[in-house]
C-alpha cells in the first residue's frame, strides 16, 4: 500500500510537471508588480469599487461622497467624474451593458452602517449616475460579492447591520432585464468584505469574514475556506480542505484569469500593514499558487484588466481606515499558471461546528410497507472518531433522500444526522444491519450486513460562522445544577415562550396529517373539526426562509419567525396526541400502527425544527399525552415506545436545544385513573438517557395540584435520570412557593432540579389574549417575575382551555403580543444584569409577602415590588454601598435611577418607590437592583 502511494503521488508530480512544461511561458521575465506615475491623482479612498469598463478604469464611492475618478492606461491620466449621489462603500461593482451597477453597497459611518436599499447605476459614457430597482427589503445587506452570469446579477454574503453583526450567507439572483429578484440556496459559509468571481459555469467565493464588531471581533474571523456554485447544477459544491487560502483576509481584491481565482490585498489580525500577497487557485488542479507581491499592500479596492494587465488603485494602506492611498499599480499577466504552493490537493469536505451533517447511504429498495419492515427489520448505525473521541449515531429509511419535496414512501436512501462538537478532522465507518426487529437491539455484532454505498468516509470541521440566538453558534444546551447551559462553556440560557397550541403539529402543511374524532373531556379545550393553517403568520414568513412542495409550510415557519421576534426561545409542543384531546399528531403512516413512520411527514417536521433552532427556539418536545400513555405496550417501554423514541432520536436528536418531555400531566388522574406508574416513567427516561448519543435534558411535566403532584414526585425525588420538572400549577398565587419548594426538596435529594413553570392555571384560563388582559399583572407579578426569581429555569405560557386562541384552536400568536414582550423584558433583565445561576431566593428579606427576593449576599441583590407601599431589606447580611437602580417591569428598557442612589448594607433599610417614577407609569410594580461595585462589574 505505501508502494503504491509513493507511485501515484510521483505520477501526480510527473503530470503536472508535464502540464506545466506543455504550457506557454508562465510568466514574463522579472515578473513584478510596476506603481504607475499619472498625470493627476485620483481622490483618495477605501471600501470602494474598481472595474474596468471598454478601455478605461473606473474608482467608485468609498467613505464619505467622491468623485468618480477615471483613468485612461493609453494616457495615464486621471479625470474626476461626477460624484455618486450618496456616500457608497463596501460593494464590488460589475459591469452589465453600457452600465456599471452597485449592488449591495453600504451607506453611512462605521460601525453601524446601513444596507443600501436600491441598485445605483453609472453609466460611463453618459457620466450619469441613476436610481435602479429596490433591492427585497429583506435581502438587503453590503459588503457583499456581486458578478454577472449569463446576462443576471448574483450577490453572494454581506452583512445586514454594518460593521456590528448580522453577517449571511445568502444568494440572490437578479435579472436587470425583468427586474425580477430571485433568492437562491445559501452558500456553505456566511462571509463579507469580499469579491466574489466566475469560471466556466462557477462561481467561487473565497476569503472574507464574518464581522462582528458587537463582539470587538471586526477583524479576526476571517474565513479559511471558499464555496464554489455550479450554475449548470443549481448547487453549491461540498466545501472540501483544497479550497483553504493560503493567507486569510478580508477586504481583498479578485480576479478571475485564465482559470484561476486570483486573490490580492486585504486586511486581518495578523498584521497591521494592509496585506500585499497575491495568490491564485487554479480550479482545474484544485493548488493554490504565489503571484507577485504588491508594491503597497492594500484593501477595500479592486482589480481589474486592461489588455495585458491586471490593474489595482487606492485603497488603505494598513488595517482600518488609514492611510487612503492614491497609487496605482499593474501587473503584467501570465499566460499560464505560476508554480504551484501544494502539489496534490486535498479534497476532504469540510463542515462547521455544531453544524448537522446529513450523511446518505444507498442501501437496499425498500417502502415504508414493504414486509420487511425498514424500521424495525434494519438498523443503521454509523460511528464517528475525533482523535480523542468517538460517538455511534443511530440512522434512519430516508425513502428517495428527497421525502419532504417528493412525499416518497419507498427508495434505497438511509441516513444519519450528526452534528460534530469538536473542530479538527474526523472518520465515519457505517453499517447497515438486517434482521428480525434488529432496531431495537444495541448489539452491533448482531444481524447480517448489508451492503451499501460511502460507508467510510472522513470530513474536517473547523468554527462555526453562526451568530445571535442561533444555536449552531452557541453549542449545545444541557441542564446544570437547575439552569440551561451551553456545554463545555460558562454561558447560561434562560427559557422563554409557549406552552401552546401543544398540537403544533397537527398543521394542514404536513403530508398525511388529519383530525381524527375528537371528544374534549372536562378540564380541557375542545378542538375543532379543522387543523392548523397559521394563516395569519403567512406575512411573517421573509424572502430565503424555508419551505417544502412549492411554497406550502410558509405560514408555520412565518409563525416561528414572529415568536423569535418577540425574543421568545422555546416551543412546547406534542409527538403523539392519539387517544388525547387534538388527536391530530403523530410519526406514523397510519395512527393505527405503531411500527411504521411517515418519512416525508417527519423530515417536513425537521425543515421547521432546523428553522426553529436557526432562530433560538428550543424545542420542547413533549412525547405524549395523559390519555394515551399507557397506549404503547401498556405503559412499559416495550419494543414499540423503544421503537418510537429511537425514530425520533434518530431523526432530530442531533439538534442542540432539543428537551425530551416524558409526557403531559404523567401519571393516573381523575379524568384519566390508567396511567404510568413510578417504574414505568423511571424506565422511560433511563431509556432515554442510555439511548440519546446526546444526552438532552429529560424532563416530566406534572399534574397542577397537590397531592396528586406530591404522590408522584416524591417517588422520583433524587432519581439520576431525570433531570427536572416542566411545572404545571393551577393557582398562580402559589406559583413561586410551589417552584421554591421543589428546587429545596431535589437539593436535599443530591440533584438539583431543573425546574420550569410550564402551564400556569387556572385550566380553563391561563394566559389570556391582550384585549382580555392588556397588560397581564397577575401573570407577570405570581408566574414570570415570581418563579423566576424563586429558581425558576423558564416560563411558557399555556392558553387556557375555555378561551379563544386557546391550547388547541390557536392560530395567531400575535394575538398576545403584548405578553411575549413583557415575557422579554424579564428575560432581558435577568440575562443582562443577573449571575441568576449563582443567586439563590431569599423573599423573606423583603417584608412583604407580595415581594420576591434573590440574591448572591453581599454583592448583588434582585427585588420584585408588585405595588406601590413602605417596603424594607434586610441586608444584615451585608456590608458596604450598594447603587440602587430600578427596573420596570411592564414597559423593559434601560435601568433607572432616581433621587436614593444607594443604600448600605449592615441593617434594615427602605425600598420606598420614588415618586419620581411611580408618579408617571401605568403600572404599579418595579424591579429594584443592588449592586456593590457596580463600575467594576460593567
Amino acid at each position: 500500500m505505501k508502494h503504491n502511494l509513493k507511485y501515484f503521488l510521483f505520477a501526480i508530480f510527473l503530470i503536472t510537471a508535464l502540464v506545466y512544461q506543455g504550457c506557454e511561458k508562465a510568466t514574463p521575465d522579472n515578473w513584478k508588480w510596476e506603481t504607475i506615475t499619472t498625470n493627476g491623482e485620483p481622490t483618495a479612498r477605501h471600501e470602494a469599487g474598481f472595474v474596468a469598463y471598454k478601455s478605461k478604469l473606473y474608482l467608485m464611492g468609498g467613505r464619505r461622497i467622491n468623485p468618480t475618478s477615471e483613468f485612461d492606461p493609453s494616457t495615464n491620466t486621471w479625470t474626476e467624474k461626477s460624484p455618486s449621489p450618496i456616500e457608497l462603500h463596501h460593494f464590488q461593482p460589475v459591469v452589465y451593458g453600457d452600465a456599471i451597477y452597485i449592488i449591495g453597497a453600504m451607506t453611512g459611518q462605521w460601525p453601524n452602517e446601513k444596507p443600501v436599499d436600491q441598485i445605483i447605476i453609472y453609466y460611463p459614457e453618459r457620466d450619469e449616475y441613476v436610481y435602479g430597482d429596490s433591492i427585497p427589503k429583506h435581502r438587503k445587506r453590503g459588503g457583499a460579492g456581486a458578478v454577472v452570469y449569463k446576462d443576471k446579477i448574483y450577490l453572494v454574503g454581506g452583512i445586514i447591520n454594518g460593521h456590528m453583526n448580522g453577517f449571511k450567507p445568502w444568494f440572490d439572483e437578479y435579472n436587470p432585464k425583468t427586474k425580477e429578484w430571485k433568492t437562491l440556496t445559501d452558500a456553505p459559509n456566511a462571509r463579507d468584505h469580499y469579491q466574489t468571481m466566475v469560471i466556466n459555469d462557477k462561481l467561487y467565493a473565497f476569503a472574507g469574514r464574518t464581522t462582528s464588531r458587537i463582539t470587538k471581533e471586526d477583524f479576526s474571523l476571517t474565513v479559511n475556506h471558499g464555496n464554489t456554485y455550479n450554475f449548470l447544477t443549481q448547487k453549491w459544491e461540498p466545501v472540501t480542505n483544497d479550497t483553504a487560502i493560503p493567507t486569510m483576509r478580508a477586504g481583498n481584491s479578485a480576479l478571475a484569469w485564465n482559470g484561476s481565482i486570483v486573490i490580492a490585498g486585504g486586511e486581518s489580525m495578523v498584521q497591521e500593514a494592509a496585506h500585499n500577497q497575491v495568490e491564485a487557485y487554479n480550479t482545474k488542479t484544485k493548488l493554490w499558487s504565489k503571484w507577485p507581491s504588491l508594491n503597497q499592500g492594500r484593501h477595500g479596492s479592486g482589480l481589474a484588466v486592461i489588455g495585458d494587465y491586471v490593474y489595482t488603485a487606492s485603497g488603505c494602506g494598513k488595517r482600518g481606515g488609514e492611510p487612503e492611498l492614491t497609487t496605482i499599480e499593474r501587473l503584467q499577466l501570465p499566460k499560464g499558471n505560476a508554480t504551484p504552493l501544494t502539489e496534490i490537493a486535498d479534497t476532504t469536505p469540510v463542515y462547521q461546528q455544531y453544524n448537522t451533517l446529513t450523511i446518505p447511504f444507498e442501501g437496499p429498495e425498500t417502502s415504508e410497507t414493504d414486509a420487511i419492515n425498514p424500521f424495525l427489520n434494519y438498523r443503521l448505525s454509523v460511528e464517528f472518531q475525533h482523535e480523542d473521541s468517538k460517538q455511534t449515531i443511530r440512522g434512519f429509511y430516508a425513502a428517495d433522500g428527497d421525502a419532504a419535496e417528493t412525499s416518497a414512501k419507498t427508495g434505497k436512501i438511509w441516513n444519519v444526522r450528526f452534528t460534530p462538537n469538536k473542530i479538527g478532522k474526523w472518520t465515519y465507518t457505517a453499517k447497515l444491519h438486517k434482521g428480525d426487529s434488529i432496531a431495537l437491539t444495541d448489539d452491533l455484532t448482531i444481524g447480517d450486513l448489508i451492503p451499501m454505498t460511502n460507508a467510510k468516509g472522513n470530513f474536517i470541521i473547523v468554527n462555526s460562522d453562526k451568530e445571535g440566538d442561533d444555536f449552531r453558534g452557541k453549542g449545545r444546551l444541557e441542564a446544570h445544577k437547575g439552569y440551561f447551559k451551553f456545554r463545555n462553556t460558562n454561558d447560561y440560557w434562560l427559557k422563554v415562550g409557549t406552552n401552546s397550541p401543544e398540537n403544533l403539529l397537527g398543521y394542514v402543511d404536513f403530508d398525511d396529517t388529519y383530525r381524527m374524532k375528537s371528544e374534549a373531556r372536562e378540564g380541557e379545550a375542545a378542538a375543532t373539526e379543522n387543523i392548523h393553517t397559521y394563516a395569519p403568520h403567512l406575512k411573517d414568513w421573509k424572502t430565503g426562509d424555508p419551505s417544502w412542495k412549492k411554497g406550502k409550510g410558509k405560514s408555520l415557519v412565518g409563525a416561528i419567525n414572529y415568536l423569535s421576534s418577540k425574543g421568545m426561545n422555546s416551543a412546547y409542543f406534542l409527538t403523539l396526541n392519539i387517544l388525547g384531546d387534538g388527536k391530530d399528531v403523530w410519526p406514523y403512516v397510519t395512527p393505527d400502527n405503531f411500527t411504521r413512520f411517515d418519512v416525508s411527514k417527519l423530515e417536513q417536521w425537521e425543515i421547521v425544527f432546523q428553522h426553529m433552532q436557526s432562530k433560538g427556539i428550543v424545542l420542547h418536545m413533549v412525547l405524549q399525552e395523559t390519555e394515551n400513555e399507557t397506549m404503547l405496550d401498556h405503559g412499559n417501554t416495550g419494543p414499540l415506545r423503544q421503537l418510537y423514541f429511537r425514530e425520533l432520536i434518530a431523526r432530530f436528536g442531533h439538534h442542540l436545544a432539543l428537551v425530551w418531555n416524558l409526557g403531559e400531566e404523567n401519571g393516573p388522574a381523575s379524568w384519566s385513573p390508567i396511567g404510568q406508574n413510578d417504574k414505568q416513567r423511571k424506565a422511560m427516561a433511563t431509556f432515554l438517557k442510555e439511548t440519546d448519543p446526546y444526552q438532552h435534558p429529560v424532563l416530566l411535566h406534572t399534574h397542577s395540584e397537590d397531592p396528586l403532584r406530591e404522590d408522584i414526585l416524591n417517588d422520583i425525588l433524587g432519581f439520576k435520570d431525570l433531570d427536572g420538572l416542566s411545572l404545571q400549577q393551577a393557582k398562580r398565587e402559589e406559583a413561586s412557593t410551589v417552584v421554591e419548594t421543589w428546587r429545596k426538596k431535589s437539593k436535599a435529594a443530591g440533584q438539583d432540579w431543573l425546574i420550569t413553570m410550564d402551564e400556569i392555571g387556572m385550566w380553563h384560563t391561563g394566559a389570556l389574549t391582550d384585549t382580555q388582559d392588556a397588560n397581564h399583572f397577575s401573570l407577570r407579578h405570581y408566574a414570570l417575575w415570581g418563579t423566576l426569581m424563586s429558581g425558576a429555569a423558564g416560563v411558557e405560557w399555556y392558553f387556557g382551555a375555555k378561551q379563544p386562541h386557546n391550547d388547541l384552536t390557536s392560530e395567531d400568536w400575535r394575538q398576545r403580543d403584548h405578553l411575549w414582550e413583557i415575557t422579554n423584558h424579564a428575560k432581558v433583565f435577568f440575562n443582562t444584569y443577573l449571575p441568576y445561576w449563582e443567586m439563590q431566593p431569599k423573599h423573606s428579606l423583603i417584608n412583604s409577602k407580595e415581594a420576591y427576593c434573590i440574591r448572591k449576599v453581599n454583592e448583588i441583590y434582585a427585588v420584585y415590588l408588585p405595588k406601590l407601599g413602605r417596603y424594607t431589606i434586610d441586608l444584615r447580611e451585608a456590608s458596604g454601598d450598594f447603587q440602587i437602580q430600578w427596573y420596570n417591569p411592564l414597559t423593559g428598557g434601560p435601568l433607572q435611577t432616581a433621587s436614593v442612589k444607594s443604600i448600605s448594607g449592615g441593617g434594615i433599610r427602605s425600598l420606598a418607590i420614588p415618586k419620581e417614577l411611580s408618579a408617571t407609569k401605568k403600572n404599579t410594580d418595579w424591579v429594584i437592583l443592588l449592586r456593590k461595585n457596580v463600575e467594576k462589574q460593567l
